[in-house]
């Protein structure tokens, strides 16, 4: 089985890579030769870059202890992004090593792993890199996608049986904030369908909680969930941190009332939430 899905992989890696001749695996569409070295709106050329690897026990229960590999690079500009440097400027971080990766998946899981949680950044656009390392790997372990799911949706079918569980950020309650604080157009309309389509898999859905965004994002991310998927399982994220210069985000940290109001909320509408 496992042999199987190493080939897969491979064959994966090799027709992802080929896209990135004309790149739009994200919904800007760019277009551009990254096999030429061409970069895009993300920043990216055909090389995946890893600033960073750990085993992090503070992720949703449901994935701890998660080793957890990040990779450069992002279609959005989130101006509260705790990694945000690694965005605007990917390729200052070191070229990822699949073998040596494929490697560290096995020494973080004897140390008690119990999924490896790929993130960023955006990690879909260095998905050829993901089969990479999915190719090298020799144990079997839950693969989690940390994805902000603004990205094509034709890549579910190449991500089906790969991915265990989608962990995925619904940000923002109406385009506007969206345009205002992630730089990212028509974002309800495309995060919405791929969030409907990744429900058909496992699916943990985050809501980070924004200072003074209760009425224009998180109840109308809410009532969505309640609408569309009563049942999948919701994480409300309380630890916003504001950015040292905020210009479009609140500037102030969140206030636990706020956080216990979309917390209330949330159970009135009888809402699968998790920690």
């Amino acid at each position: 089985m496992i042999k199987e899905r190493h080939n897969t992989a491979l064959g994966l890696a090799e027709k992802v890579r080929a896209s990135l001749s004309e790149c739009r695996l994200c919904p800007r569409r760019c277009g551009v030769n990254r096999l030429k070295g061409e970069v895009g709106y993300c920043g990216l050329n055909d090389k995946v870059y890893c600033f960073r690897e750990m085993l992090h026990r503070f992720e949703e229960s449901l994935i701890n202890p998660s080793h957890q590999i990040y990779l450069a690079g992002c279609n959005l500009r989130c101006e509260f992004c705790s990694v945000s440097e690694w965005n605007a400027e990917p390729k200052a971080a070191m070229e990822m090593d699949a073998e040596r990766i494929a490697l560290k998946i096995t020494e973080r899981k004897e140390q008690g792993a119990r999924s490896v949680n790929f993130l960023g950044g955006e990690p879909v656009l260095s998905l050829h890199g993901i089969f990479d390392v999915l190719a090298r790997v020799k144990v079997d372990t839950k693969v989690v996608l940390n994805s902000n799911v603004y990205f094509s949706t034709e890549l579910f079918e190449t991500l089906d049986g790969f991915v265990d569980i989608y962990l995925a950020d619904l940000k923002c309650g109406n385009n506007q904030c969206a345009v205002n604080m992630l730089n990212a157009n028509n974002y309800i309309e495309i995060v919405q369908e791929n969030i409907s389509a990744a429900a058909r898999s496992d699916l943990i859905l985050r809501h980070l909680v924004l200072p003074g965004h209760f009425e224009c994002c998180s109840k109308p991310v809410l009532d969505w969930i309640a609408e569309n998927h009563q049942d999948i399982k919701v994480s409300l994220r309380g630890d916003y941190a504001p950015p040292v210069k905020a210009e479009k985000t609140p500037n102030k940290y969140l206030d636990k009332s706020e956080y216990e109001q979309v917390v209330i909320y949330a159970r009135e509408l009888e809402l699968n939430l998790i920690q």
